[in-house]
């Protein structure tokens, strides 16, 4: 059974893999950087706790290479530049199809733009008068501070990443020593934290920004089932003002079963499948989404969505929001669609 970073990663190194191939059609330089070069240099592959993978490009090379797109497969393949949405810093090449984040849930939900698995492409911006590079685009201090010599590049050399040959820098060890002066090299660093808290290889990530953001379009032509029979329920009747619209809500216990909440009438689940059409919206408004979720899948129900308070208002403190709600043993949110 192949496990799910190991799915990850299969899909990473096919990024790479065509990002090289890209490269080298239009003679384009790049080599393997960070966390990546290590691994070429350790493992000849990934270090055992690495999730991601980091190239760098010299920026003549970098600007040519955001200018066109189109030299990727765009049915298959999106390069997301600085100029796109969700995408502040510096190029990646994000695979359709797919999905990951690395912020906090309700963020990554805010943020617009792709949100496929991806590798970084980094550009190498030269230090004028001093025959040197740095990375100005990132955030962290030791890799946004670090400087390199140019005489450290070239000529680069080949190495093994995985089943790859990739270019890495004619001296990798002047240029990890620069920005990891605490990793004894080639050795020591045997720990460091994922980059991803969720993924998943097989489903985009349009399903679950429409799942946890999208209860609200159209609703008003629409009849409103929700599932839940508690607090969250009151809270979402008393923000959205439609409760006109809600039929009624469904709930796991069945002690609540034929009686009013909050003035909605609460009805057995086994039932929601013969009351549902193309008018229907199916709104889980409980703290266990996730398993609710499930179940409906379960029953054979896959258009709903989730109401999460975060998302509607920063001033309602929900725990389900946090992002160690999300995670469960398999780093995955259940496939649901």
């Amino acid at each position: 059974m192949i496990d799910n970073l190991t799915k990850l990663r299969e899909v990473q190194l096919e990024l790479l893999e065509t990002f090289a191939l890209t490269c080298e059609a239009h003679q384009l330089k790049w080599y393997a950087f960070f966390g990546t070069l290590l691994g070429v240099v350790r493992n000849e592959g990934y270090l055992p706790w690495d999730d991601d993978i980091d190239v760098v490009m010299p920026m003549r090379d970098y600007i040519l290479l955001c200018e066109h797109r189109e030299w990727f497969n765009t049915a298959k393949y999106l390069l997301q530049t600085p100029l796109d949405y969700g995408c502040s810093r510096f190029a990646k090449l994000r695979k359709n199809g797919t999905t990951a984040f690395r912020d906090d849930f309700i963020e990554e939900l805010r943020t617009e733009g792709h949100h496929g698995i991806s590798i970084d492409i980094i550009p190498l911006a030269e230090i004028p008068g001093a025959d040197c590079y740095h990375t100005p685009t990132l955030m962290e201090p030791e890799k946004k501070e670090a400087v390199y010599l140019k005489s450290w590049f070239e000529p680069a050399g080949i190495g093994k990443f995985e089943y790859m040959q990739v270019y890495i820098p004619a001296n990798p060890r002047k240029i990890m020593n620069e920005v990891y002066e605490d990793w004894a090299w080639p050795h020591g660093a045997k720990e460091s934290k994922p980059s991803y808290w969720f993924f998943d290889t097989e489903v985009g990530y349009e399903l679950y920004v429409r799942r946890y953001t999208g209860m609200l379009n159209g609703i008003k032509d629409k009849k409103i089932y929700l599932f839940g029979a508690a607090d969250s329920l009151r809270i979402w009747l008393e923000k959205f003002g439609l409760k006109d619209h809600v039929v009624c809500t469904f709930d796991n216990d069945p002690d609540k079963w034929g009686k009013k909440i909050f003035d909605v009438e609460v009805r057995d689940p086994l039932e929601l499948p013969g009351f549902l059409d193309d008018k229907s919206r199916v709104i889980i408004v409980s703290l266990w989404h996730q398993e609710i979720g499930r179940q409906l899948e379960r029953m054979g129900i896959d258009d709903y969505c989730v109401y999460l308070d975060d998302y509607y208002d920063d001033n309602i403190g929900n725990k389900v929001t946090r992002r160690e709600d999300f995670e469960n043993g398999d780093n995955k949110i259940p496939k649901w669609e």
